[in-house]
Parts: C-alpha cells; sequence; structure tokens
C-alpha cells in the first residue's frame, strides 16, 4: 500500500537537509520535483520552494529496502526531520 504527505513550512535549507538524510539510505533525490526508484524504494516528490511545500506520493518500499526499513517508519523519520527544521505534516 502506498503513502502519501503533504509537508508545509519546508525551507530550501530542510529540503537539502532531508535530500542528504536520504542519500544515506541510497536514495537520490534530483532536483525539486520527479521519481525515486532505488533499493526498493519508489515514490513521486515534489517540492516547491517559494511555496515552501513538499509532496511525497505512492512511497511504497519493497525488497531490498524492506529488509531494513518500512514505509511507515521512512515517513515517520521523514515526518521527524522536517519538523526538526521547522517544517509541519499536513493532515
Amino acid at each position: 500500500m502506498s503513502k502519501r504527505a503533504l509537508y508545509t513550512g519546508v525551507t530550501p535549507e530542510a529540503y537539502n537537509e532531508l535530500k542528504s538524510k536520504l542519500q544515506t539510505y541510497g536514495m537520490n533525490l534530483q532536483g525539486n520535483s520527479g521519481r525515486i526508484n532505488e533499493k526498493g524504494v519508489n515514490a513521486s516528490f515534489n517540492y516547491n520552494p517559494e511555496a515552501k511545500s513538499l509532496e511525497i506520493s505512492d512511497l511504497s518500499v519493497g525488497f531490498p529496502a524492506s529488509m531494513m526499513i518500512s514505509a511507515e517508519s521512512l515517513m515517520q523519520r521523514m515526518s521527524e526531520m522536517i519538523t526538526k527544521y521547522g517544517g509541519r505534516a499536513e493532515g
């Protein structure tokens, strides 16, 4: 089952920090929007620096990433990090 999240108040610094953190999991976000399909993690993302919003949709975690992390856990970690930098999860 895929997951979706919308974050607001995401500064460019917070977005860059999230990209750096996700690289430690082997996921590389290129630019402000696109699709991730690496190591079993699939998602679409769209960051709008003017609106300070980040949308992550269709997130799913399969093998081999599922051996280390679930989609729920990955979403929770991203939410915690974005909140740490002043952003907030919306509905």
